[in-house]
């Protein structure tokens, strides 16, 4: 039986549309942009390991700094991250007293959300919300920057802003308000 042209038509369209039928998977590396943020947000917010390591043996001592050096090559960094590190790093202490108050609090997105203004003064209020929007301008930057250096697309930066959210809200301290959904925020 010889096929028509028809039917030639019909199959080659069919092979196309099976072949163009290709789900393409975007790979989110979670588990690495978990380990930046954990390291980014430790490193800002000064809590560091040696705490945790002060009364380990000298041979478990050993072990640890070799974990460390491990661990040091998995690190996400660039000129870029390291200055936005240290201009975050020098507003913590600042931001802290505020957070502690409850007059400033973690949202689920990675910014700073200020909560309330009750008992500044006008010149107090000014400057903390200058401090929030530059907090939040270098968070922003931050996040790119770790996709960017990720190779992650920028319509992912919703999760990568989710990952820094939950260590940002982790690590704050006694008394800041932690948005849990949207919209429903509870005190530390």
């Amino acid at each position: 039986m010889n096929p028509t042209r028809n039917q030639k038509l019909l199959v080659s369209v069919l092979l196309f549309l099976l072949t163009a039928c290709v789900t393409v998977n975007i790979y989110f590396p979670a588990a690495e942009v978990r380990k930046a943020a954990e390291d980014i947000v430790k490193d800002v917010r000064q809590q560091s390991q040696k705490d945790d390591n002060s009364s380990l043996s000298p041979s478990s001592w050993l072990f640890s700094v070799s974990e460390a050096h491990a661990a040091s090559e998995l690190t996400v960094s660039n000129a870029t991250i390291r200055q936005l590190k240290e201009r975050m790093k020098k507003r913590f202490p600042v931001l802290a007293p505020y957070m502690a108050r409850g007059l400033v609090g973690e949202g689920l997105n990675g910014l700073l959300t200020i909560r309330s203004l009750a008992g500044l003064g006008l010149k107090e209020k000014a400057r903390l919300k200058k401090l929030v929007d530059a907090e939040n301008s270098d968070r922003m930057a931050l996040y790119k920057a770790v996709a960017q250096a990720l190779n992650i697309p920028s319509s992912q930066l919703a999760r990568v802003q989710s990952i820094f959210a939950q260590q940002w809200q982790d690590t704050a301290p006694k008394g800041t308000f932690i948005e849990k959904e949207p919209g429903k925020w509870v005190r530390k």
